[in-house]
């Protein structure tokens, strides 16, 4: 009975006074915060259940409310690590999107967000890149679409909370925020279906294709395999995507819609005098790197931004490092967006 009441009393003060701390420690400990050494957290932890304490969550979300009135002190710093490929060496205007997003998010919870990008110039190899992030106080870092684990082999996890934004490989050993590609098609295939569209092609160059791991290509095929409705055009899929070939393809075909993500065709069918959209349809499949006025898919970067630190914070507060022994995926879906190379259903012929 002894030991019940003594559980029922303990406080914050006799937990700090048991652990030779102060009191601030034992809360920041309680809470995760990550300026409190692991071993001094484990400390308080064990004897926080040791003597039964429980944290009262409605005090503590009251608390933090205080305490967002106030001015936002500085938490700590986090990285954006671009992985360049031959092919898109550079940083892209979606990704400059997810890298903003991600930054004012980041201000937000108190965090510095800085942005680097291996090899390049400079040639960073990811040991070095380590160690720079070490040498800055970084305590998490987000990797923009690495093309495989191997881009990032031997970077030393074990100090940093991490995720990716988007698969890497069918190898997941991550924390991952990415686009839900099936769903994302699927739906804006359904409303185009709905709109009267009957024989939808899709074009997509092969290393896009390839480096999400098929996603589009398979969404695209599955629904012409178990939904219907929209034909049986075959996948246009080249290294490349060029005037002729698109051309050729599409005579072959005879689709009255496309869809994908390079908007130049547009201006390579109306040269030929093919009518958009009169004749034929034009759907963006990434309307956020769109040169002209189309409709398309919005895929949403500064989302995928916003909730890639919002995953680390919560990773970092709960003193995460390293890999996880069961990577989850935060799965974002994309976003319908009317535009001028669609007709509107009454004009589509029957």
């Amino acid at each position: 009975m002894q030991a019940l009441q003594n559980k029922s009393k303990s406080t914050l003060r006799n937990l700090a006074e048991q652990c030779g701390v102060s009191t601030a420690t034992v809360s920041r400990a309680l809470s995760g915060h990550p300026n409190v050494r692991a071993d001094v957290r484990n400390r308080i932890l064990a004897e926080a259940r040791n003597h039964g304490y429980m944290r009262n969550h409605l005090v503590s979300s009251l608390m933090a409310h205080v305490r967002k009135d106030r001015a936002q002190q500085f938490t700590g710093n986090l990285a954006m690590v671009h992985i360049p490929s031959p092919r898109q060496p550079n940083i892209l205007p979606m990704q400059q999107r997810i890298i903003a997003g991600a930054t004012q998010r980041a201000a937000e919870l108190g965090f510095h967000l800085d942005v680097f990008s291996l090899g390049g110039k400079e040639n960073l190899k990811p040991q070095s890149l380590g160690r720079i992030l070490q040498a800055r106080g970084v305590s998490g870092a987000i990797f923009l679409h690495p093309n495989s684990n191997d881009a990032t082999a031997g970077f030393p996890w074990e100090h940093f909370a991490s995720l990716h934004i988007d698969y890497p490989s069918i190898e997941l050993h991550h924390h991952t925020v990415s686009l839900d590609h099936h769903f994302t098609l699927t739906t804006a295939l359904q409303r185009l279906r709905s709109l009267g569209y009957k024989r939808a092609g899709l074009f997509i160059a092969r290393h896009k294709d390839e480096r999400l791991i098929h996603k589009w290509s398979a969404a695209f095929r599955s629904f012409q395999e178990n939904q219907g409705g929209i034909g049986k055009v075959p996948v246009f899929m080249r290294e490349q995507i060029t005037k002729s070939e698109l051309l050729a393809w599409w005579r072959e075909n005879q689709p009255d819609l496309i869809i994908g993500h390079v908007d130049q065709a547009v201006q390579w069918f109306e040269e030929e005098g093919v009518a958009i959209p009169a004749t034929l349809a034009y759907f963006n499949l990434n309307w956020n790197e769109r040169t002209q006025p189309c409709a398309g898919l919005d895929l949403r970067p500064e989302l995928h931004g916003i909730v890639a630190v919002e995953t680390l914070a919560a990773q970092i507060h709960r003193n995460e490092r390293g890999l996880p022994q069961d990577p989850r995926t935060v799965m974002i879906s994309g976003k319908w967006v009317d535009g001028p190379t669609l007709q509107t259903p009454t004009a589509i012929p029957n």
